[in-house]
């Protein structure tokens, strides 16, 4: 799949595109944990106690996006103290775990906090996303979706869950939005006579 700035971004071979402008409507991006942040394995230790990875570049790439405006959701069904805390620790906007009904639960940050149903992103990977679908103008799915998941998405990532998919989407809007060059250019144009780039937590 080619990425360009101008223009509009392919998808899948036969698909409808997604144009840039659709790219650059985005203020919201929600996404899943488990399958999407994480390559959704469970596993647990000798105390029944939940492990989950996240990947780093995910992670920079979300902090990123919140420091130039986009605001950034989780929406999981399962209650889960590790994506708590690495929510918290990226310090992010809306963490909503152990949610029944994720429909309903973007209709609430909608009406909330005034996003329009063209505003709004959703990155999942299975079935319980489908209904999320339903209230964004732009839904993706991750490289290794199920298959249900990934026809009915307006982009597939080419990175599977937990392996940078959804740094990809972030790059995808920030550089619609004319962002993400800026990002470039601050890790890039170094100057030694001024401090160093400031460390962001990822």
């Amino acid at each position: 799949m080619a990425i360009g700035i101008a223009g509009s971004y392919p998808t899948q071979p036969g698909w409808a595109e997604v144009t840039t402008a659709r790219w650059a409507a985005i203020k919201l991006f929600a996404m899943d944990v488990d399958g999407v942040l994480t390559d959704g394995s469970l596993t647990f230790d000798e105390n029944g106690s939940l492990i989950q990875t996240f990947h780093v570049r995910d992670g920079f790439g979300l902090v990123v996006a919140r420091r130039a405006g986009l605001k950034i959701a989780w929406i999981s069904g399962r209650p889960s103290k590790v994506a708590q805390k690495r929510f918290e620790e990226l310090g992010l906007d809306y963490c909503l775990l152990a949610c029944g009904d994720k429909a309903a639960a973007l209709r609430d940050l909608q009406q909330q906090h005034g996003f329009n149903r063209e505003e709004c992103c959703y990155l999942g990977d299975d079935l319980p996303d489908l209904p999320a679908f339903a209230m964004c103008g732009l839904n993706i799915a991750v490289a290794d979706a199920v298959p249900a998941v990934a026809h009915r998405a307006d982009y597939v990532t080419q990175a599977p869950g937990g392996h940078g998919a959804v740094r990809e989407v972030v790059e995808l809007i920030m550089t619609a939005q004319g962002q993400w060059e800026n990002v470039l250019e601050k890790f890039t144009n170094i100057n030694l006579d001024q401090p160093a780039v400031e460390n962001m937590q990822r």
